[in-house]
């Protein structure tokens, strides 16, 4: 039978925990960092789905005309808004009645908390820093839509917030492929190559990448590319564990999740993290399973990585 206090306690235990393991979170990746810093990790008031109003200027109305001359009133098949679907992360804090038996002191129990504690927010961090560059499909479609998905190696394809690719350009991320360009990725055409994907994800005036996410192989010619003295680093993405470089004015930084042989050149101002609840993270009701003798606390996400404009980012692959 469960024993009221102890899931009271449990429950209380690891939601006193909550801002610790959210901080951790956001605090790990870059990304999610620059996210946080810009207010772009959004408490979503409701809905079954997140919803983004498309932000781009394609409206072939706008002409230069005489005094008289007639308004154009052509009527424009634009876009509007995107939709995401709501994804859910799980992790979960048990204990069982043996732990409890051998940790029955206050203090005993707090020290086995703080270490159970420090698992799951390793796990939480490691999994959600995967999850930044997931395609939507694992897990039999029940992954977050990261950049894989975002900024796709098919831009012209495929569909991203319900609207198919193929039929709007301006939904199209930009895109540098190494064997479409007959290029050969190395230390000595990796900035010729960022140069001309920077331009591209130049279609808005005003808009540019301000972080690249990039794998060991394309950080590692990006680093060699580098004369000394340009080795100019960011404090802030260091400070997060992450070895960072200045190219223009975006951080490129080494992300081990980042798919192989790719980079990310990301537009923060234009990605979101969304999700559903009072938190990041909701910590559940601690529940004890009727065939085991033990106390499970979940701890919940829910929500997904969006998107307003495809066309300022662009990715790099071979």
């Amino acid at each position: 039978m469960a024993n009221p206090n102890v899931s009271q306690l449990l429950t209380t235990t690891l939601d006193n925990y909550k801002p610790e393991i959210i901080s951790n979170i956001l605090n790990n990746h870059p990304l999610l960092n620059r996210l946080q810093a810009k207010g772009n990790i959004i408490k979503a008031s409701g809905g079954a789905t997140f919803q983004e109003k498309i932000s781009y200027a394609s409206n072939g109305t706008v002409q230069s005309q005489g005094e008289y001359d007639t308004f154009n009133t052509t009527p424009q098949d634009v876009l509007s808004t995107a939709t995401f679907a709501q994804k859910i992360i799980t992790g979960t804090m048990t204990m069982t009645d043996l732990e409890m038996k051998q940790n029955s002191g206050k203090e005993a129990f707090i020290n086995l908390a703080e270490a159970k504690k420090k698992v799951l927010i390793e796990s939480l961090k490691n999994y959600l820093g995967s999850q930044i560059y997931a395609d939507g499909t694992g897990s039999g479609g029940k992954e977050i839509g990261g950049l894989q998905l975002l900024i796709a190696d098919a831009p012209t394809s495929g569909t991203v917030g319900a609207i198919n690719r193929a039929n709007y350009s301006v939904w199209q991320n930009k895109l540098y492929d190494f064997s479409v360009e007959s290029v050969t990725a190395s230390s000595s055409t990796i900035q010729s190559a960022f140069n001309t994907l920077w331009t591209r994800c130049q279609a808005q005036a005003g808009e540019l990448p301000d972080l690249i996410a990039a794998d060991s192989v394309y950080f590692s010619y990006f680093e060699t590319s580098l004369q000394t003295v340009q080795r100019i680093t960011d404090p802030a993405i260091g400070a997060l564990g992450f070895s960072s470089y200045k190219y223009k004015n975006a951080d490129v930084f080494y992300d081990p999740e980042c798919p192989a042989s790719h980079a990310y050149f990301i537009n923060t101002n234009h990605v979101f993290l969304k999700y559903l609840g009072k938190d990041l993270l909701e910590v559940g009701e601690t529940m004890r399973p009727v065939n085991q003798n033990a106390y499970v606390t979940p701890i919940v996400f829910t929500g997904n990585m969006t998107i307003d404009n495809a066309r300022v980012h662009g990715v790099m692959h071979a």
